[in-house]
């Protein structure tokens, strides 16, 4: 077992075996912050954590139960209720504490909202948080509620959202609140179209939450992200791109170039593609699946280009043995394209000079392009249902 799990492992039967014993000398308070604190090594990359966490979870859960009733007259332990139910703990214990009729009426609201978060229950929850300020609660509370009501109003709010999640991100920093609220963050930034936020919080997150657990997760919606970007092939934003991919280790950067590459091109977002192509290519070592992979983006983009018969060749070139069906599909779909946009001018042989002088080049297309939208889907079906491009899964 490696160094780092067997250590989270040891973490997590030290505490349950802290907790086993803890109900009459510990308050509840202390317990959930053993659960935090676990917690917080997903943020530092202990895979082994997030296993851990939910049998310490488990555990806490029958041990908040096991106390008396009179322990949630202290505001301490039924706020650690709150945070407790929204890092993803049993609602049976928010119920408890609502049951046990201990709980300080202001305190109340709180437990209410964090039963009706868990179940799903969000206007409800929204309608219980809508005069709290994160701000007057103890920070890790405040963080949590901060977090939890960002995400009850981003649909209809992003704006708002996006303030909600600047307060988690300073109440709780370090951990896995802040982590969360700037994962979150920097999409609904993408959103609203602010590309230089959009960068500069991506370029924080990819410093400081690079080795986080779900690392994975925030590079896949970032590919897909600058994907859907309008960028032209020129653009400024393309440099920024690699500047805020640069703190990242190469094979990192390689599977992110891989995958803007492969969804640009899905996208029709020629330029990025060609881009995020040549990156992959300079990245990924020679005579490699990465970098077979590289060229077949790379030679797909081009086919949309006026260097279609460059793309030709380099898709012409690609050692096929490389490449999984799906992608052998995706290259045998761009070459059929290629070819059919290289005849297009031979389509209308009979039509009148002074007739096609008339039509725009798109209208003059038009017909070819009818031909080969089947095609087309094809490419783009097989480009999004292939499995190789080195996307991690959420």
């Amino acid at each position: 077992m490696r160094r780092g799990a067997f250590a989270i492992a040891l973490l997590a039967c030290l505490f349950a075996a802290g907790l086993a014993g803890a109900a009459p000398s510990k308050p509840p308070y202390q317990l959930v912050r053993s659960l935090h604190a676990l917690q917080d090594q997903i943020v530092l990359g202990n895979r082994s954590a997030r296993a851990a966490v939910s049998a310490l979870a488990t555990d806490l859960a029958s041990r908040l139960l096991s106390y008396d009733p009179s322990v949630w007259r202290e505001p301490r332990n039924v706020r650690a209720v709150v945070t407790y139910v929204l890092s993803g703990g049993a609602p049976r214990v928010a119920e408890a504490v609502l049951a046990s009729g201990k709980c300080p009426p202001q305190e109340k609201p709180l437990v209410e909202a964090a039963l009706a978060y868990s179940e799903g229950k969000a206007a409800r929850a929204r309608s219980l948080l809508a005069n709290v300020d994160p701000r007057t609660l103890e920070p890790i509370v405040g963080g949590h509620i901060a977090l939890a009501q960002a995400a009850l109003v981003a649909d209809k709010n992003p704006e708002k959202a996006v303030a909600l999640l600047d307060v988690a991100r300073v109440l709780a920093p370090g951990t896995l609140v802040e982590e969360a609220a700037l994962r979150r963050e920097i999409f609904l930034i993408n959103a609203t179209g602010d590309f230089d936020r959009f960068i500069s919080l991506s370029g924080d997150y990819i410093r400081r939450f690079h080795n986080s657990t779900y690392a994975d997760n925030f590079r896949e919606h970032f590919a897909d992200a600058v994907a859907r970007l309008n960028i032209a092939g020129d653009s400024t934003e393309l440099q920024e791109i690699d500047d805020a991919l640069s703190a990242l280790k190469p094979s990192d950067q390689l599977k992110i170039y891989l995958m803007i590459a492969r969804g640009s091109i899905l996208m029709g977002k020629i330029p990025a593609a060609e881009f995020a192509a040549a990156k992959a290519e300079a990245l990924a070592a020679p005579d490699s699946t990465e970098i077979n992979r590289a060229k077949l983006y790379d030679g797909a983009a081009e086919v949309f280009t006026p260097a279609y018969e460059s793309g030709e060749g380099t898709l012409d070139s690609l050692n096929t043995g490389r490449l999984s069906r799906e992608e052998s599909t995706l290259k045998d779909a761009a070459l059929s394209v290629s070819q059919q946009i290289h005849a297009w001018p031979q389509i209308e042989a009979n039509t009148p000079a002074a007739s096609l002088a008339d039509q725009s080049v798109p209208q003059q297309l038009q017909s070819v392009m009818a031909s080969t939208t089947a095609t087309i889907e094809a490419a783009q079906k097989a480009l999004a249902e292939s499995d190789g491009s080195g996307a991690p899964q959420p």
